[in-house]
């Protein structure tokens, strides 16, 4: 896991591939400039027993704070009972379990990146 602001990604590039191209894409508000697959979300937290991990095998999960914050936990998927694989033949499996492991804050202008095998 890296945990740093957005205008150091591009640091990454040899860890992310495409790093700075997606710190330029989003720096720029242009995320469909960006080399990867860009979903934008914007949701509601859920009380910590209805929440859920999840776990890729092959894909770095890169989350950027454009506004607000969020604790991500993270742990090693050996804590967690394995669930379903994700819809559509996507990267990973949903995990059960109750927040646990370390507890990293993602704020406004930051960007985290989760390597395979990391649960969060």
């Amino acid at each position: 896991m890296i945990l740093d602001t957005i205008s150091r990604l591009p640091l990454y590039e040899s860890q992310i591939p495409g790093a700075a191209q997606i710190a330029a894409a989003f720096l720029e508000q242009a995320p469909q400039a960006a080399p990867c697959e860009v979903r934008e979300k914007s949701y509601s937290l859920k009380e910590d027993e209805k929440r859920r991990f999840e776990v890729h095998f092959h894909t770095i999960d890169l989350m950027m704070a454009s506004e607000g914050a969020e604790v991500i936990h993270l742990c090693p998927m050996e804590q967690l009972v394995p669930a379903e694989f994700l819809p559509n033949g996507a990267d990973g499996r949903k995990m059960d379990g109750q927040p646990k492991g370390t507890a990293v804050l993602l704020e406004k202008g930051w960007f985290c990146a989760i390597f395979p095998g990391e649960a969060h």
